[in-house]
C-alpha cells in the first residue's frame, strides 16, 4: 500500500484505555498499522495492557494521563479517541483535529445502563466520529441528530490475508463420512449482554436434547464461569487467544454461532468466519445484514431466539449444499467489504479535508 501522491504525510494519535486483547482493541491496531504502510507517523497510547497478542509488530506509549504533553518535539496533527471515555483527553490535548472513533454506541449497551447520561454528554461534544459502518453511522444521527457533530462512516478492516480458508471442506466431508459430532463455535464473552452467548448454547443444548451430537468450543476474552458451564457442556473452551490460533479454531470447525443483538457494534468473528469459509448462523441484526442485500452468506435467525437458532443450525449441519454456499459467498465477499486500502484512504480523505 503507498501513500497517495495528494495526500500529505501526517501523525496520528490514537487514544486507549488499555491495549488488552479485545477486538475493539484489535481494530485500533489494524487501523495504526494500515497508515504506517502508508507512510503516516502513528503514536498508540494507552494507560494499561499488554499489547504481545498482537500479530504483527507495534509500539505502544504508556503514560498515566492519556492528556499529559506530548514529549516529541513534532506533536500530532490528528488525535482520535478510541472509547467515550478517552474523548475529553483527546479534546485537552487541543489539537487541530480530533475525533472519535466509534465503533459500537456505548449508550446502549445494557450494562452501562447507571452511566448513560453520563456516555450520552461526551457523545453530544462537538468533536466528528468516525464509524465502522453505516448502520452505526444512522443510529448516532438518530440519537443526536445531525447537528451536533460530523459523522463519517470509515468502513471496517477484516485481515483477509491472516484469516483465509484452507481444505476444512475436506475436514467436515471426514467428519460427516465417519458420522463425528459437528463442531460448533461460539465466540464472545458470556457476561457482555449485546453478545448474546446464553442463546447460543441454549441453542446448542436444545439440539443435545433431540439426540443431535454436537462438539462445542467456547472462546472469550474471559475465563469459564459456573453459569454458562450449567447450561450445557462446553468440550472446548479457550481465552485470551491471539488472532493465528481464531484462524485455526474457525479452520477447523464446521458451524459459527453469531446470536449478537441488535446493539452489537460489529462481530469481528462473523467476518472472520465468513473470510476463513465457514458457515455460519447469524442473528438478524443491523451489522450482520449490511453485508450483503440478498443474505445468502449466512442462516440468519431472530435475535435472542435459541428455538430458531438451534433449528436454522441442524438444517444447515444436514444441508451440504447451503454449507458449501456459503463457503464460498463468505470468501468471496468479505475481502471486497472490509479492505484495509479502502478504510485507510477514506480515513486519510477525512482527516486532510
Amino acid at each position: 500500500m503507498e501513500t497517495s501522491e495528494f495526500i500529505n504525510v501526517l501523525i496520528f494519535c490514537y487514544l486507549l484505555e488499555s491495549t488488552e486483547l479485545c477486538g475493539g482493541v484489535r481494530v485500533v491496531f489494524d487501523q495504526a498499522r494500515g497508515l504506517l504502510k502508508c507512510g503516516h507517523h502513528v503514536i498508540i497510547r494507552a494507560k494499561r495492557g499488554c499489547h504481545q497478542w498482537y500479530h504483527h509488530p507495534i509500539e505502544i506509549e504508556y503514560v498515566n494521563d492519556l492528556a499529559e504533553p506530548f514529549k516529541q518535539l513534532v506533536r500530532p496533527d490528528i488525535i482520535i479517541a478510541t472509547f467515550w471515555t478517552t474523548v475529553e483527553s483527546a479534546i485537552a490535548l487541543e489539537c487541530s483535529k480530533t475525533y472519535h472513533l466509534c465503533q459500537g454506541y456505548e449508550g446502549d449497551i445494557v450494562e452501562y445502563a447507571a452511566i448513560k447520561g453520563d456516555i450520552e454528554a461526551v457523545y453530544r461534544l462537538p468533536i466528528a466520529k468516525l464509524t465502522i459502518g453505516d448502520w452505526l453511522t444512522k443510529r448516532l444521527q438518530i440519537v443526536f441528530g445531525t447537528q451536533q457533530f460530523d459523522v463519517y462512516t470509515i468502513g471496517q478492516i477484516v485481515d483477509t490475508t491472516l484469516f483465509a480458508p484452507s481444505f476444512f471442506s475436506i475436514r467436515r466431508l471426514w467428519r460427516q463420512v465417519m458420522l463425528r459430532p459437528a463442531r460448533v463455535l461460539l465466540v464472545g464473552q458470556f457476561e457482555n449482554n449485546v453478545k448474546g452467548i446464553a442463546t447460543g448454547l441454549y441453542a446448542v443444548q436444545l439440539l443435545r436434547k433431540q439426540g443431535v451430537q454436537l462438539h462445542l468450543t467456547r472462546v472469550s476474552n474471559q475465563p469459564i464461569i459456573d453459569k454458562e458451564a450449567d447450561i450445557t457442556d462446553i468440550n472446548s473452551y479457550f481465552y485470551n487467544v491471539r488472532p493465528p490460533v481464531m484462524t485455526t479454531l474457525y479452520q477447523n470447525h464446521d458451524v459459527l454461532l453469531a446470536p449478537s443483538l441488535e446493539n452489537e457494534g460489529f462481530g469481528l468473528p462473523f467476518a472472520e468466519a465468513l473470510s476463513c469459509g465457514l458457515p455460519c448462523v447469524a442473528t438478524r441484526i443491523s451489522s450482520y445484514l449490511s453485508f450483503d442485500q440478498r443474505h445468502d452468506y449466512a442462516s440468519f435467525v431472530s435475535p435472542s431466539n435459541a428455538k430458531e437458532m438451534a433449528q436454522a443450525t441442524l438444517n444447515l449441519i444436514n444441508n451440504h449444499q447451503q454449507q458449501n454456499k456459503q463457503h464460498y459467498q463468505g470468501v468471496k465477499l468479505i475481502p471486497k467489504l472490509f479492505s484495509e486500502t479502502a478504510v485507510i484512504k477514506r480515513i486519510e480523505t477525512i482527516c486532510s479535508n
